[in-house]
């Protein structure tokens, strides 16, 4: 026994006080709001009890609505009547005892007793002296001693008035021997014994009177007075008694409470009676009234009314509906705010009586001090309300025996009931993944039949098209066999190298039919890798992906199957509250005979009353296990969550000790319990609960207890394999979760079972962090997982030698440049800080033979290796031969070779390449800038000048300035396609135009020329004149012909007739200052039929027709004259015109009004005309008076006035 535990029990017992709530009634406040409609009750008793004539009152109200509260208040508050409080409760009811029922009559007696007992024990016997009813009088002591002193004074008072002689004492007498003393004593002595003697007389009295006289018993005979044996009230024999209480008493009103118990209205009828007697009694005297404190349910109809003077009912205070609030309020007036509030208002629907809740929160915080206060505060508290509705229940509880009890242990049934379910839905589940496999094995066939057709396109290219049989496993086995057999498939495509037999010399119309022996076969290999055969069928999805894509349907069954297996063995750790959830325990067949109530079918299916009872009930005493790990297993089963590295001290007893329902919350991710389970898995139980923990795992997303779990262990692999198992995309979780140790978990122990895409993936982009735990993962583990998953690393590194020479010799790596450069430096022995921009090409590759393994990889994917491996400025400074292989391969697409080559520093010549390649070669700038080269090429293309060779060309002018290596008819050739075109740029042109010089083009077709090249070709005299060059350049040259013209005019004048009639060039000829004379005549003569004149044209044409004036007409002379702006040339023009036809003074009148109005005057013979005065004009007048036009002119200040003639 733990002495000291229960010696602090015990002294705390002084500290509950604070806690508990009285159970009395309570008083009402009149002045508090909460209490006030409550409180009308008390005012109408009040009022009630000042008339006269309302003796009877009931005060009705359903059980604890507060009755005694408001007959409590009333007391109170109105002190001026006299109450006396009967109650009937500690009266045991024959309604409570069904087995010892009794009749009517016995049970109004006993009520009839009760009261009046009651009565007489209420107040002392000497107020009730004359009571008959006996009952053992009791004298203090103190009373006792007056008594007996008062008895001693009487004898000695006696004697001092008397002086009997024998009492005589002689000294005595002598001594007291004084006249006034003996007097004063005589007077004392008989005042006492007068006194006492009277109060004797009055006692004796009252004992007398209240004797009874049952029989008189005479000389000869005896007399006996016997009551009425059938009248067997009670109240009836006692009715003296009754009547005498209340005359010795000032009781006025009486108050019975707890009557209604007995459900009996008859004894309403007699405390009426007496009642009415006592009010009419004369030697009482007073009103005296009775209240009633009964439940609204006990009368029925008229009876109400029939008993009562006045009823006044009560409210309860608290119901169903509001008990919740009232029980939280006082819950936290105790400091109790830590419950949860569903939980209360859960329980608080069963709790209707307010003095019952109140006495819940009592018991609830004795509890709740003595139990650990580690407990769920919330069972405890529905724990305590049971334990008041249900007192019985629960003390059973403690035997082993109850409702309570049995329904707890009947988890075992509930177990045998699930389990039969769980088996019918696995029934099911199978009949469709046996329906669902049939199916699959017809659509899996046809997949490896399209992968082994992809092995028959592969070599057909070696013209090896009629395949019909595979070696594997030793053996050559047709086609239909091996797509049949999964198991003979995987081994073909796990080989690198492939033998077959095919049809000899013939071809087969199906693609898998047998062999017959009349067709002659033969047997060859060829290395294929399965990856390049899924690159031929579909490059998007590999057979892997296909497959577990085809088994989708499949492996959901399987999973639903697996995980209801597991749930089978392991639901024994379900709490039972879980397992009862879709079970109606009032009718179910295994709890239908426990009757189980309301409140406990709610309680259990909460789980606030669990398996876990005990621990609410009864105080712990740690002896297999310490109080360190019994509180721990205590938060498991409060569901409270611990640091995952919570220390336990014995860690497999405290496991054998945690009940089987935590392994099911998250509470019990510890990592002593959990290691402790994986490393006794040959237990059949802790495979169920680490099932159970990993779905805990799972469902609560705990992946941060792994991490922990992962450090702190040895051997983790049991959880994270069991997790791999039960969790469908476990990788994509890791992910998120973006933690080291997780990634390292899964490499350890779930990538070679459980790989997924997204996991190779990641681990292709993840080189350095395997290789930085190659030792702690294990190297065959990482080789395994290389060669399972086909992995392809993105960035490898040389932090592990083995690691690196196993994946480069398997070509698990990526060709980038870093990558290669990695491996090569590893492969050279070399040390390098930083590989960035590190000098690598092919021929330096090449060059190293202990990096074979390197190159040989780099050869099979050469084209790729071009295009991302090979990118720093070494790329550029390949060797001829290295240049030579690329441009010549066949295996390299057009697109590298052209990327790759081009900026090649060194160069080679057109003949060491393929003829094909040829514009390759020209267009990438690799071959040597040289004429005989490119005269190669040209004459290749057909003596056609293409784009590729012009670029080529631009690109090396410089370097080409020497053509001495071309004979004449090669230079006439390149020239024509050269220079008669306007492809090349002028910079580029001119210096074709140095470089051909000498050569000339006769009449060659120059459409394809432009203005600035023709203009170039002229100025270097490479087109000279020809009639063809001038209709050309006139029909197609138009802008360039004045250029042409100005180069060869005098050949151009002479054939004058060629030339177009442009007004352009004919404006650029007449200003041409070579253009004079003869020359100018025959340009005006060839363009005046087409020219419309205008200012400028008759300006330059003016001179021409002036000195040539006999040889152009009229019209030509006037309209010039007219457009004309020089006014000297126009007036000298005009005298010239005035002598040509002096004779017809018609035409000097229209051509001198051609002149404009200033001169108009002097043809108008009505007007006196003037003109300016200067030398021209006095010259033209002078040659109008010569002829006789005018009669005279003279000078007027600034004018020249004419002087017409009268007539012609």
């Amino acid at each position: 026994m733990n002495w000291r535990f229960w010696k602090k029990i015990c002294a705390n017992n002084s500290m509950e006080d604070d806690k508990q709530v009285s159970l009395t009634p309570a008083l009402l406040n009149r002045d508090s709001e909460s209490d006030k409609k409550q409180y009308r009750s008390v005012l109408n008793l009040a009022r009630k009890l000042e008339e006269k004539d309302i003796l009877n009152i009931a005060l009705t109200g359903p059980y604890g609505a507060g009755k005694s509260s408001i007959l409590r208040s009333l007391k109170k508050d109105y002190p001026k009547y006299k109450y006396l409080s009967i109650s009937l409760a500690t009266l045991k009811s024959p309604l409570d005892d069904k087995k010892n029922e009794i009749d009517i009559d016995t049970m109004n007696n006993r009520i009839e007793y009760s009261i009046l007992q009651q009565l007489i024990y209420k107040e002392k016997q000497e107020t009730l002296y004359n009571s008959r009813l006996k009952r053992i009088y009791h004298k203090s002591t103190w009373a006792q001693y007056v008594l007996s002193f008062a008895i001693i004074f009487y004898a000695v008072a006696l004697i001092i008035v008397f002086e009997p002689s024998f009492l005589k004492v002689e000294w005595i007498c002598n001594r007291l021997s004084n006249p006034i003393l003996n007097k004063w004593s005589d007077i004392f002595a008989l005042s006492y014994i007068f006194i006492a003697t009277i109060i004797f007389a009055q006692k004796t009295i009252k004992s007398l009177s209240n004797s009874k006289l049952n029989k008189l018993n005479l000389k000869n005979g005896e007399i006996e007075l016997k009551e009425n044996k059938e009248d067997t009230s009670v109240f009836n024999k006692h009715m003296d008694e009754i009547v005498y209480f209340f005359e010795v008493t000032n009781y006025n009103v009486v108050i019975i409470e707890d009557l209604d118990r007995f459900n009996n209205t008859d004894i309403f009828l007699k405390l009426r009676e007496v009642n009415q007697l006592l009010n009419q009694s004369n030697s009482v005297g007073r009103k005296v009234t009775f209240i009633y404190a009964v439940k609204d349910d006990m009368f029925f109809d008229e009876e109400r009314t029939k008993f009562f003077d006045y009823i006044t009912t009560v409210i309860p205070i608290i119901n169903s509906s509001n008990s919740a609030d009232k029980l939280k309020e006082e819950l936290e007036i105790k400091g109790f705010s830590d419950l949860n509030v569903e939980v209360i208002e859960s329980l608080a629907f069963f709790i209707d009586d307010m003095r019952l809740l109140k006495n819940i929160v009592n018991e609830y915080a004795q509890y709740r001090e003595k139990l650990d206060e580690k407990l769920d505060q919330n069972k405890l508290l529905a724990m305590i309300v049971y334990k008041n509705y249900y007192p019985k229940d629960f003390a059973d509880l403690h035997k082993g025996k109850g409702v309570l009890y049995d329904c707890l242990h009947k988890k075992s049934e509930l177990l045998i009931e699930r389990n039969r379910q769980i088996d019918e839905r696995i029934g099911v589940i199978t009949k469709k993944l046996q329906s669902l496999e049939a199916t699959h094995a017809m659509q899996e066939k046809e997949l490896r039949l399209i992968y082994i057709e992809g092995y028959r396109k592969k070599l057909s290219k070696q013209y090896k098209s009629n395949v019909f049989s595979f070696f594997v496993e030793n053996n050559f086995i047709p086609l239909e066999d091996i797509a049949e057999n999964e198991t003979l498939f995987n081994s073909l495509i796990s080989q690198p190298s492939i033998r077959y037999q095919y049809f000899k010399g013939c071809q087969i119309n199906t693609y898998y039919g047998h062999v017959r022996s009349c067709y002659d076969t033969s047997e060859d290999s060829c290395n294929v890798q399965f990856s390049q055969i899924e690159e031929i069928v579909n490059s998007d999805f590999t057979y892997h992906e296909r497959l577990e894509a085809l088994r989708e349907g499949e492996k959901k069954y399987r999973e639903q199957i697996k995980i209801l297996e597991l749930s089978r063995n392991n639901h024994y750790a379900t709490p039972i509250h879980e397992l009862l959830l879709d079970i109606d325990m009032q009718t179910h067949k295994i709890f239908s005979e426990l009757k189980v109530s309301k409140m406990l079918e709610a309680f259990l299916k909460e789980g606030l009353i669990n398996e876990d009872y005990f621990d609410y009930i009864s105080f712990f005493f740690g002896k297999s296990i310490n109080k360190h790990d019994h509180d721990f297993i205590l938060e498991l089963k409060l569901r409270h969550s611990l640091p995952y590295d919570y220390h336990i001290d014995k860690i497999e007893l405290c496991v054998k000790n945690i009940p089987d329902k935590c392994y099911n919350d998250v509470s019990i991710l510890n990592i002593q319990v959990v290691d402790c389970i994986c490393q006794h898995l040959e237990e059949e139980t802790n495979n169920s609960k680490l099932h159970s923990i990993a779905q805990v795992v799972k469902n609560n997303k705990k992946w941060d207890f792994l991490i922990d779990f992962y450090k702190s262990v040895e051997d983790s692999s049991p959880l994270f394999n069991h997790l791999g198992s039960i969790v469908d995309g476990l990788w994509k979780i890791f992910v998120k979760q973006n933690s080291d140790e997780l990634f390292e978990a899964w490499l350890r122990f779930l990538e070679l079972n459980y790989s997924t895409k997204e996991s190779r993936n990641w681990l292709n982009k993840h080189f350095a962090f395997i290789s930085h735990r190659v030792d702690l993962i294990g190297f065959d583990i990482v080789k395994q997982t290389v060669s399972n998953g086909k992995l392809i690393f993105t960035d490898i590194d040389a932090e592990s030698g083995c690691l690196l020479e196993y994946v480069v010799e398997n070509e698990a790596y990526m060709l980038t440049p870093e990558n290669v450069v990695c491996a090569f430096v590893y492969y050279r022995n070399e040390r390098m800080e930083a590989l960035n921009n590190y000098p690598l090409n092919v021929t330096i590759l090449r060059s190293c033979e202990s990096a074979k393994p390197v190159s040989d990889y780099i050869d099979e994917r050469f084209d790729d290796a071009l295009n991302n491996v090979f990118i720093t400025d070494a790329a550029k400074q390949e060797s001829v031969e290295i240049i030579l292989e690329i441009i010549n391969s066949e295996d390299i697409t057009e697109e590298t070779k052209r990327k790759y080559l081009s900026g090649q520093h060194n160069r080679v010549s057109l003949s060491y390449v393929n003829n094909t390649q040829w514009e390759s070669a020209i267009e990438v700038d690799i071959v040597t800038p040289a004429w005989p080269e490119i005269y190669a090429f040209y004459e290749s293309q057909n003596n056609v000048m293409i784009a590729s060779l012009r670029i080529f060309i631009t690109k090396h002018i410089d370097e080409l300035t020497d053509i001495s290596e071309l004979d004449d008819t090669q230079k006439e050739l390149l020239a024509n396609s050269a220079l008669l075109t306007s492809d090349f740029e002028m910079s580029v042109y001119d210096k074709l135009i140095k470089i051909f010089d000498g050569v000339t083009f006769k009449d060659a077709n120059i459409n394809s020329v432009d203005n600035a090249h023709f203009k170039s070709l002229l100025c270097a005299n490479m087109l000279p004149y020809s009639t063809y060059y001038t209709t050309t350049i006139r029909d197609n040259h138009s802008d360039v012909l004045t250029y042409y013209v100005d180069k060869y005019l005098d050949e151009c004048i002479i054939e004058i007739e060629e030339l177009p009639t442009d007004m352009r060039l004919y404006k650029y000829l007449m200003r041409n200052p070579r253009v004079i004379g003869e020359k100018a005549l025959s340009v005006v003569q060839h363009f005046l039929p087409h020219i419309v004149w205008d200012n400028e044209l008759a300006n330059i044409t003016l001179p021409v027709v002036k000195n040539n004036i006999e040889k152009f007409d009229y019209d030509t002379e006037k309209n010039i004259l007219v457009d004309s702006t020089n006014l000297p040339e126009r007036l000298s023009f005009l005298i010239d015109l005035i002598e040509k036809y002096r004779d017809d003074f018609d035409i000097v009148t229209e051509l001198i009004e051609s002149l404009g109005d200033s001169y108009r005057s002097i043809t108008d013979k009505s007007k006196k005309a003037t003109i300016e005065n200067n030398h021209m004009n006095e010259m033209f007048l002078g040659k109008l008076k010569t002829i006789g036009y005018i009669s005279s002119y003279r000078e007027d200040d600034d004018k020249l006035r004419v002087s017409h003639k009268r007539n012609y």
